[in-house]
C-alpha cells in the first residue's frame, strides 16, 4: 500500500517522473553506444572530419572518430562524477551538518568555520591544489568538486535540523537516552531528508557543469573522456570546419544538467505536498 502511495506521488509529479525517466534513457544511452557503434577511440583516416549523416548521426572528428560514441563515453563519465558528487556532497554533507548540530558548541564552531574557509575558496583553486597534490584524474576531480559543493549541503542540513531539534519528539529521544547517532538518523534526519535531496539533485547537475568547465580548461578526468575534454582541445581548432565537434558534447552537457535540475524540482514539489512532521 505504501509503494502504491509512493509510486502514485511520482507519477502524479510530471518534473520529478519526467526527470527520472530522462536520467533512465540518457544512462542506457551512455552505457550502451559506446559498445554497439564505432569504438570511441577507433580512427578511420578515410572519414576524417565527416559531416552528420546516416552512418555518422554526429559526425566524425579530426582522426575519423565517431563524434556520437564519444559524446556517449563522455557522458557516462560525466554521470559518474554527478553521482558520486550528489552522494559525498550532497548525502555525505547532509550528514555532516546533522552531526554538527549533536556534536556540541565547540565541534559545531569548528565544523562551521571550517565551512566558512572552503566556501571561500572558487573551485578552480581547488582542483589546482588537488591536481598538484594528487595529479589529475577521475577521483581528484571529483574530490575537488564534491569539496566545493559540500558547505552549501551542510548549511542546508544544519538549517533544518536546527528546526527538529528543540522539538518534543526530539527532546523525549534524548531523555530516554538515545544516542547522538539514533538521535540523528531515527530524528532529525527524515526532516532534514527532503531538503538535502534537493540540494543533492541540484548539484548533480552542477558537477556535470563543473567537470565541463574543468575539463574545457585540460583539468578534467584525466584518462577518461569527458564532455568538457570533448568541447576543449583540437574541437576549438576546428569551430567553424566542424562545428559539430562542440555542438553535440555542449547539447549533452546541457541536457544532463537540465535533467538533474528537473528531479531537484520535482523533489521539491513533491515535498511540499508532504505532511510536516
Amino acid at each position: 500500500m505504501r509503494a502504491q502511495r509512493v509510486r502514485g506521488r511520482v507519477t502524479g509529479n510530471l518534473s520529478l517522473s519526467a526527470g527520472i525517466a530522462l536520467i533512465a534513457v540518457l544512462a542506457v544511452l551512455a552505457a550502451s553506444l559506446p559498445a554497439v557503434l564505432q569504438r570511441p577511440g577507433e580512427q578511420v583516416l578515410t572519414e576524417l572530419l565527416v559531416a552528420p549523416s546516416a552512418g555518422h548521426p554526429f559526425g566524425t572528428d579530426y582522426l575519423g572518430r565517431d563524434q556520437l560514441s564519444r559524446v556517449a563515453e563522455g557522458a557516462r563519465t560525466s554521470l559518474m562524477v554527478a553521482t558520486v558528487v550528489a552522494v559525498v556532497s550532497g548525502l555525505g554533507g547532509g550528514l555532516v551538518g546533522l552531526f554538527s548540530i549533536r556534536s556540541g558548541r565547540m565541534w559545531d564552531i569548528v565544523i562551521q568555520r571550517v565551512v566558512d574557509g572552503t566556501m571561500a575558496l572558487p573551485l578552480i583553486v581547488l582542483a589546482l591544489a588537488a591536481i598538484a597534490a594528487f595529479g589529475t584524474g577521475f577521483w581528484t576531480v571529483t574530490a575537488a568538486i564534491s569539496v566545493s559543493f559540500a558547505p552549501l549541503s551542510i548549511r542546508v542540513a544544519r538549517a533544518a535540523g536546527m528546526v527538529t531539534v528543540h522539538s518534543e519528539y526530539v527532546s523525549y529521544a534524548r531523555v530516554c537516552g538515545a544516542s547522538p547517532v539514533r538521535m540523528v538518523f531515527r530524528h532529525m534526519l527524515p526532516a532534514a531528508a527532503a531538503p538535502v535531496a534537493i540540494i543533492a539533485a541540484a548539484q548533480a547537475g552542477g558537477a556535470v557543469l563543473a567537470e565541463g568547465a574543468l575539463g574545457f580548461i585540460g583539468l578534467g578526468v584525466g584518462g577518461r573522456l569527458s564532455l568538457g575534454a570533448l568541447l576543449g582541445g583540437e574541437a576549438q581548432a576546428y569551430i567553424y570546419e566542424a562545428p559539430w565537434l562542440m555542438i553535440w558534447p555542449g547539447l549533452a552537457l546541457m541536457a544532463l544538467a537540465a535533467t538533474a535540475n528537473l528531479v531537484a524540482d520535482g523533489i521539491s514539489n513533491w515535498s511540499a505536498k508532504l505532511p510536516a512532521r
